[in-house]
């Protein structure tokens, strides 16, 4: 059994990480701000909610234009929750964070094969990079990077997701990815958001060892895939962004939200 799934706060493993004498620093610039007001959502009848693994409530849509494809999703985050780090090989990836209060982390280094994932055994461990996010701050995190979050106060943070499906990913049902597939195969669909279901030990197992289906590499504790966690990042990391398909994205939900019949959101 995976003991407190995704619970762990991330403040309290770098005061660990430091204990052990593995954090780094240096005199990078700080992580550059990028913001959104208002990120607009499809307008979908009946969006899907499920429940995932820590207690997080996804509300989802998918929306396909020609061969674009990507899922959205708005995140309800218990204080202390998040995922374990992580590594995306089909999809590239924004976090809005409307209310900020979540820490971000992220590497430089990549790992592009979904079958040596960042371990001491295969491709090594990453060092990865932290950032403390504000009000509707967004952050950009491109495919095969280890990264993950943290919920960092004691209350429940809003948090929502795109992941647009690279150009290289297989074809799945949804044509995103595969994430959305991922959810509904290791998740916990809830039917009623007033009455929550139970978080089975058998969807928290499977979260990790379902993932290489949907091309995701998914660490069940926090040091397998991280050796060093530093809060300065380097300039190609600070300074990262992908506002072009960020723009295309928010024009197609537009696009659908406006009547476009071009364009399919569920």
């Amino acid at each position: 059994m995976l003991k407190h799934w995704f619970r762990t706060s991330l403040s309290l493993l770098i005061t660990i990480i430091l204990m052990l004498g593995i954090m780094g620093f240096d005199n990078s610039p700080a992580w550059a701000i990028d913001s959104i007001t208002d990120l607009p959502f499809p307008k979908v009848e009946k969006p899907e909610q499920i429940l995932g693994p820590a207690g997080e409530i996804f509300t989802f849509a998918t929306c396909n234009r020609g061969t674009q494809g990507f899922t959205l999703a708005d995140a309800q985050i218990p204080a202390g929750a998040g995922p374990l780090p992580h590594i995306h090989h089909h999809t590239n990836e924004w976090f809005w964070t409307p209310k900020g209060g979540l820490e971000l982390f992220q590497s430089v280094q990549e790992y592009p094969d979904l079958s040596h994932p960042a371990t001491d055994e295969d491709a090594g461990r990453a060092k990865v990079y932290t950032v403390d996010t504000v009000p509707n701050q967004i952050v950009y995190g491109p495919k095969n990077r280890v990264h993950g979050f943290t919920n960092i106060t004691n209350e429940t943070r809003p948090l929502t997701f795109i992941w647009l499906q690279d150009l290289t990913s297989p074809d799945y049902p949804f044509n995103d990815g595969g994430i959305r597939e991922y959810f509904q195969d290791v998740g916990v669909p809830i039917p009623d958001i007033n009455h929550l279901p139970a978080i089975t030990d058998e969807s928290k197992e499977e979260f990790v060892t379902h993932a290489p289906q949907y091309g995701i590499n998914q660490s069940d504790y926090f040091l397998k895939y991280v050796s060093q966690v530093d809060s300065h990042p380097p300039l190609i990391l600070a300074k990262g962004s992908n506002d072009s398909d960020l723009m295309a994205i928010i024009d197609t939900i537009q696009a659908f939200n406006q009547g476009d019949t071009s364009v399919s959101c569920f």
